[in-house]
Parts: C-alpha cells; sequence; structure tokens
C-alpha cells in the first residue's frame, strides 16, 4: 500500500530518455495535426473549385438566360429601377456583377450611366461583348470571377440578380459582396438593396395525392410497400413550383432579412427562427412554403410570393414525411397548436448550398426533426 507521503512524480520521475522520446512524440503528433489541417482547408478549396466550375458550366447554358429573361416580373423590376436612378448615374460608374447576356449592362449604359462594367466568369462573356458592341453600348467586360475583379477606381453603384431558389441557393450573394467591399464607394447604391426571406405554413393536398398516396394502390395493383420509398424520395428534397395562396395556412414569417449595404459573410452562414402555427381542425400542416422579397431602394419591388405574379423562381417547398393533423381532441376548438424552429447552415461539403432543418412539437405527437438540402 501506498504511505501517505508517496505522490506522482510526473514527468520528472522519468528518465532523461523517456522524456525526450514523449516530446518527440508531441512533436510528431502536433505536426501531424497541422498537417491535416491544412490537406482538410486544402480540400474543401478543391471541392469549392469544383462547385464553382459546375456552376459556371451551368450558366453557360443559354436556355437557363432564356427562361430568366422571359420572367418578365424579374425583369420589369430591374429595368424599373435602373430607368429610375438612370438620370442620377451621368458622372458614375456602375457595376453589373453576373452580367450573363448582358441585358442589365445594356440597360444601365442606355439609362445614362457614365461607365458600366460587366463582370461574367462563365463562358458567356465571348457573346456578352458582342452583344454590347451590338447595341453600341459603352460597356466594358470583365472575363473573371467577382472576387478577381481589378477595377483603377471605386464606384458608384452595384447591380446584380444574384438570387437563387429560396433566395440563397447558389451562393452568389458573397461574391457581390467582395465587389461592394472592395470597390463600393461610402454611400454607393446597391440594387436590389434590401430582401428577406419569408416561410408559411401549407396544405398541400393534391401534391401528396399525386406523389405519395399515388402508390398506395396503381392500376387495381397494391403498390403500398413503395409508399415509404415515396415518402423519402418526395419529401426529403425540396420542391420547387408554384404554390396555389389557398393551400396556405397561415401568413408568412421573414425567417431572414438583408441589407445589401452592411451585411456580412458571416450572416450567411446560419441562421435560425423561431416557428409558431396554429392548425384548424378541419386542416393538416403538410410542410412549408418560403419565397423572397426584394427591395431596390424604394424605385421597385420584386415577389416571388404565392399571391404575386409566378416568376421563374417559383417558390421553395419543404414537405413534412408525416403531416400533422389539426384533430385534438384535448383542445376545446380542436386546432393544434405546432412550435419549433427551422434552421439554415451553409451546406458542408456542397459550397453553393444549404442545409435546412425543421424542429417541430405539437401536443400529443412526438417531436420531429426533418431535414432537408438545398443542393
Amino acid at each position: 500500500m501506498d504511505g501517505p507521503d508517496d505522490s506522482d512524480p510526473g514527468l520528472a520521475g522519468l528518465s532523461p530518455e523517456f522524456q525526450a522520446m514523449l516530446g518527440g512524440l508531441s512533436g510528431h503528433t502536433a505536426a501531424f495535426a497541422q498537417m491535416l489541417e491544412k490537406r482538410t482547408k486544402a480540400s474543401k478549396e478543391v471541392e469549392k473549385e469544383k462547385d464553382d466550375e459546375v456552376y459556371l458550366e451551368s450558366y453557360a447554358d443559354l436556355a437557363i438566360h432564356e427562361e430568366m429573361l422571359k420572367d418578365t416580373e424579374r425583369v420589369k423590376a430591374y429595368r424599373t429601377a435602373i430607368e429610375h436612378f438612370g438620370p442620377t448615374w451621368a458622372e458614375a460608374t456602375v457595376v453589373d456583377v453576373g452580367a450573363g447576356t448582358g441585358l442589365l449592362s445594356v440597360f444601365i449604359s442606355r439609362a445614362g450611366a457614365r461607365k458600366v462594367v460587366a463582370i461574367e466568369a462563365s463562358r458567356l462573356s465571348h457573346f456578352l461583348k458582342k452583344v454590347v458592341e451590338e447595341n453600341s453600348c459603352s460597356v466594358e467586360v470583365h472575363e473573371c470571377l467577382a472576387e478577381d475583379l481589378s477595377l483603377p477606381e471605386k464606384v458608384d453603384a452595384i447591380v446584380s440578380e444574384w438570387m437563387g431558389y429560396c433566395l440563397l441557393f447558389e451562393n452568389m450573394l458573397p461574391s457581390v459582396l467582395a465587389v461592394r467591399d472592395q470597390y463600393l464607394k461610402p454611400g454607393g447604391l446597391m440594387l436590389p438593396s434590401k430582401c428577406r426571406l419569408l416561410l408559411a405554413p401549407i396544405q398541400d393536398d393534391h401534391w401528396r395525392q399525386q406523389k405519395v398516396d399515388f402508390w398506395h394502390r396503381v392500376q387495381g395493383i397494391d403498390m403500398s410497400p413503395l409508399m415509404p420509398l415515396a415518402t423519402a424520395s418526395f419529401c426529403g428534397i425540396p420542391q420547387h413550383h408554384v404554390i396555389d395562396p389557398e393551400k396556405i395556412l397561415a401568413p408568412g414569417t421573414c425567417i431572414f432579412e438583408a441589407d445589401l449595404h452592411s451585411v456580412q459573410l458571416a450572416d450567411l452562414e446560419a441562421f435560425e427562427r423561431w416557428l409558431s402555427v396554429c392548425v384548424p381542425s378541419d386542416r393538416r400542416l403538410d410542410g412549408f412554403v418560403a419565397w423572397f422579397e426584394c427591395d431596390f431602394a424604394g424605385a421597385a419591388t420584386l415577389s416571388t410570393a404565392p399571391s404575386a405574379a409566378a416568376t421563374h423562381w417559383k417558390q421553395t417547398a419543404f414537405y413534412l414525411r408525416q403531416p400533422i393533423g389539426g384533430c385534438w381532441v384535448a383542445r376545446k376548438d380542436g386546432g393544434v397548436e405546432v412550435k419549433g424552429s427551422v434552421s439554415f447552415q451553409k451546406h458542408p461539403s456542397f459550397s453553393r448550398g444549404y442545409q435546412v432543418s425543421f424542429d417541430l412539437q405539437a401536443p400529443g405527437r412526438k417531436a420531429r426533426s426533418e431535414g432537408y438540402e438545398l443542393r
């Protein structure tokens, strides 16, 4: 048995040789940790480069631009704002980030801007140059990533159509902010100037019947064993389509908003909002629908709400794998109050996507968590 005066001598009680060996191991461990950190960082940079290549290649496809140019609500909002501020740009330099086919750049030039700088990183930049030449516009085309832009002067305004499905998908906003932080003059203008993402509860009988319940029985054949697979396949991913306003159970709640003059990259990494939904006794919560709205410094607005004119962005629906019915006998009116939260987190492996999670609780029901990937 150890005596009362015995104590652990620690490293001091070890031989000098053994202490040296432990010191060497510690150094190797630290070096190995640094090597892993460098490799992880390099791997993420490579993944981002690949994501960027795929993204830029997709925007070299003319079909995408055809869809955007035929979106009259989108074009009208930008054109109205540009023509509103045009008379103030006689001595201004205006940058168009992600110029694409050059529509907005030509609008800006024709509105009266002294100098227009168009940034386009995809192969479409070759045709962009020809478009501005054909329209006799003074537009300086830069074929580069927005982050690599090099200008000799500060600029007065930045115009960009950076919004993706559910506002943030495609993650182009950081590129716009890179130009803002490096080149926008103090007090300069951002178009759009503000944006917000909204979310509302929905009951969508038609969609669930077509995509999930359909598999219960097909052509007289019991295919119910496929229903779990249908639920996982169709309810497990966000659905981008137009939602009938009649399907909305309650007004939309703002879950994210940004002033483009001041929003920071950190604000885009992750955000979370509390939710509270009252489901009437004769209704059912099938999921949630998201849409966004943009303001152009008071000159124009753009809404992708179900109640607004349809746009190519449509709306983004997140369908629950198991709906929540409003019938609950413990409440006099039979309704159910569903509480919880929704969170958006930058995707860990796809730099232009997000992971979306809903944590929901309802009286008399098991708490649930449903996750989706915007990618």
